[in-house]
């Protein structure tokens, strides 16, 4: 009995004050993780969170995880492709109005970046309206005007820090990510480290979200969030 209780002490312990704690050893998604974009493009291969995005798709699939608090301490562990690309975003409330992606961690090829996104949600809307509209006339969006930048509710995404990762295709990546208040710090394998601070992060935050680019494929493990 002592042993029983011993071990169910440990393991309480190692649970206690965690939003998420998934190593994905069940065969299908986590309860409470949704999926959105085409159908089946996640799943759980060998222990881990696998993600696929088709050529023809320009956006990417995502997954959602329910997430709680203001600021966060997380980690997660990824394997890329050769082609190499990976998002992570925070959702929370928009400081103006409603829910929004407020952070950006990214791996694209050998740079790691980390990025917030600003403006309202119905500028983000119209945004992806004219993008639709324009994509299927063959056109490409123009960039913002300085009119545009100029006004606080035109929906940007503003890149905030990056530097070169020394990763290799096939290899995990460890990454830890610290949001307190409007700081944010990624560490990278326990040993590189990106600081960088916004204006938006210090709200109550709802979702993490994981992005695959196009015609790309990752690996997902070892997810962790909690309140620091």
């Amino acid at each position: 009995m002592r042993c029983y209780l011993l071990a169910f002490t440990i393991c309480t312990s190692t649970f206690a004050g965690e939003f998420i704690h998934e190593d994905f050893s069940a065969a299908g998604l986590p309860k409470g993780w949704t999926t959105g974009g085409r159908a089946n493009s996640w799943s759980v291969v060998d222990g881990a969170l696998q993600g696929v995005c088709t050529k023809d798709d320009s956006h990417g699939p995502a997954i959602f995880a329910p997430l709680t608090g203001r600021d966060l301490a997380m980690s997660f562990r990824v394997k890329l492709d050769e082609k190499g690309n990976c998002l992570m975003l925070i959702d929370g409330e928009s400081a103006f109005g409603g829910a929004a992606h407020l952070l950006r961690v990214s791996i694209y090829g050998n740079t790691l970046a980390l990025a917030q996104d600003r403006g309202t949600p119905q500028s983000h809307i119209d945004q992806g309206k004219l993008r639709a509209a324009l994509t299927k006339d063959g056109k490409k969006v123009p960039p913002p005007t300085a009119e545009q930048l100029a006004d606080p509710q035109y929906y940007r995404t503003e890149r905030l820090a990056s530097a070169p990762l020394q990763a290799q295709p096939g290899a995990w990546i460890k990454l830890d990510v610290s949001l307190k208040g409007n700081d944010v710090t990624v560490t990278v394998n326990d040993k590189q480290k990106l600081t960088a601070q916004g204006t938006v992060f210090e709200v109550a935050k709802s979702r993490l979200v994981f992005l695959v680019g196009m015609g790309k494929k990752l690996w997902i493990d070892d997810v962790r969030a909690s309140a620091p």
